[in-house]
C-alpha cells in the first residue's frame, strides 16, 4: 500500500507518526531504540528532522538569537540546533531500522540541501514541512517539484499564509497535501487548540487534515480523531532527562502506546452513520398479565406494559383496549394482532 493510500483510507485509524526530533540526545543507539519503541507502541511511521545549525540559523549571539523562556531558555539558536540535530550520517541506519520493522520513515527537511540529501539517499515516501518553515518558499517549491505527498503544519501561519503555501506547493506539482492543525508552543495548552477550526482546513484549502500535537497527554489526539483527523503526530522520548531535548512535551513509551490505542478505539467509535438497532430483551411490550379466555375483553386489568419486549409495541395500548380475545391467552403471552378482533 502506498503511504498516501494508507493515510486517506478512513476505514483505518489515523496514521500515527512518532517524531524522533532531538530526543536521541546525540546517541545513535538511543535513536535506534526510539525507532524500535515506536514500532512496539503502535506507530505507523517514524519522522526525523534533517538540518544542521547552519541550515536553520546563523551564528548570531545578540539577544535576538537568545531563547528567553520555555524549555530551552538561555540557549542561543545555533547552540540549541547543534545539540538537537540528527547527524546526517545517522539517517541511513535509522531509515534501515525503520524499514526492517515495517515502519514508514520520512523527515522534515529545513532547507533545499536537506531535500537533495534525503531524495538522493533514501527517496522517502513523503515530506513533512514544519510549522516554522511554511513560509520558506524556495523549500516549498523544491519539495513540490518532487510530486510527492506533503504533510504541512500550519501552527504559526494565518489563513492567507497557509493558502499561499498550498498554492506554491500545487503550482510546482506537489502530490496530496495534508494540513496539520498545530499549536506551536512547547508544551501547548489544551485551551489554545480551538479544534473546532481543524475541519475548516479541508473546506478552505481542499486538503485533508490531521494534527501535529505538542500538548501533554492524549486528550487532544483523541478529540482530533473524533473530528476526522487522518494523521496524528506526537513526539516520543525514552526519558525526560536533559539529553532528551524535547522531553518536556514528548510522550514516554507507555504514554505513546496508550495514545495509539485510544486513537484506534476512538476511530472505531465514530465510524458509521446508522446506529445498529437490535431487539432488546429489556424493552417493554404488551404482555398478558392475567389469564384471558376466548371472548374476554382486553383491558388494563388483564394486560400490562412489561418486559420482555417480544409483544406488541406499547404505542398500540389504547388501540387494543376493549378488543375481544379470539383464543385463550396465558399469563406472559406476548400479545399480537392475531390474538384479538
Amino acid at each position: 500500500m502506498e503511504i498516501i493510500d494508507r493515510i486517506l483510507d478512513d476505514s483505518c485509524a489515523p496514521f500515527v507518526v512518532a517524531e524522533l526530533s532531538g530526543n536521541h540526545g546525540g546517541d545513535l543507539s538511543k535513536a535506534l531504540t526510539l525507532v524500535e519503541v515506536a514500532h512496539q507502541c503502535g506507530a505507523d511511521a517514524i519522522k526525523l528532522q534533517t538540518y544542521t545549525p547552519d541550515t536553520i540559523t546563523v551564528r548570531g549571539t545578540d539577544d535576538r538569537f537568545l531563547i528567553k523562556d520555555g524549555l530551552w531558555s538561555g540557549k542561543y539558536l545555533h547552540q540549541l540546533y547543534a545539540e538537537a540535530m540528527t547527524p546526517w550520517e545517522w539517517h541511513a541506519e535509522i531509515f534501515r531500522k525503520a524499514n526492517d520493522l515495517g515502519l514508514w520513515c520520512f523527515s522534515s527537511p529545513f532547507d533545499e540541501s536537506a531535500v537533495d540529501f534525503l531524495e538522493n539517499s533514501f527517496g522517502p515516501p513523503l515530506y513533512k514541512i514544519a510549522s516554522f518553515e511554511l513560509n520558506h518558499f524556495p523549500l516549498l517549491e523544491k519539495i513540490g517539484r518532487l510530486k510527492k505527498p506533503v504533510l504541512a503544519s500550519v501552527g504559526v501561519s494565518s489563513e492567507v499564509e497557509v493558502a499561499k503555501a498550498v498554492r506554491t506547493l500545487r503550482a510546482n506539482g506537489s502530490g496530496e497535501i495534508i494540513l496539520l492543525h498545530c499549536v506551536s508552543e512547547y508544551p501547548a495548552r489544551h485551551e489554545d487548540f480551538c479544534l473546532n477550526q481543524m475541519p475548516l482546513l479541508k473546506s478552505s484549502h481542499d486538503a485533508s487534515f490531521g494534527l501535529s500535537d505538542h500538548s501533554l497527554g492524549h486528550t487532544i489526539a483523541v478529540a482530533a480523531t473524533a473530528l476526522g483527523a487522518r494523521v496524528i503526530e506526537k513526539h516520543l522520548c525514552l526519558d525526560r532527562t536533559a539529553s532528551s531535548v524535547d522531553g518536556g512535551f514528548s510522550m514516554l513509551p507507555q504514554e505513546f502506546e496508550e495514545m495509539t490505542k485510544a486513537v484506534e478505539s476512538t476511530h472505531k467509535a465514530v465510524r458509521g452513520t446508522v446506529l445498529p438497532q437490535k431487539p432488546s430483551f429489556f424493552k417493554r411490550s404488551i404482555l398478558v398479565a392475567e389469564k384471558i379466555k376466548s371472548g374476554d375483553r382486553l383491558s388494563e386489568f388483564n394486560l400490562r406494559v412489561a418486559r420482555p419486549g417480544d409483544g406488541m409495541c406499547p404505542s398500540f395500548w389504547k388501540d387494543v383496549m376493549g378488543k375481544c380475545a379470539n383464543k385463550d391467552l396465558e399469563i406472559g403471552h406476548p400479545l399480537c394482532k392475531d390474538d384479538f378482533c
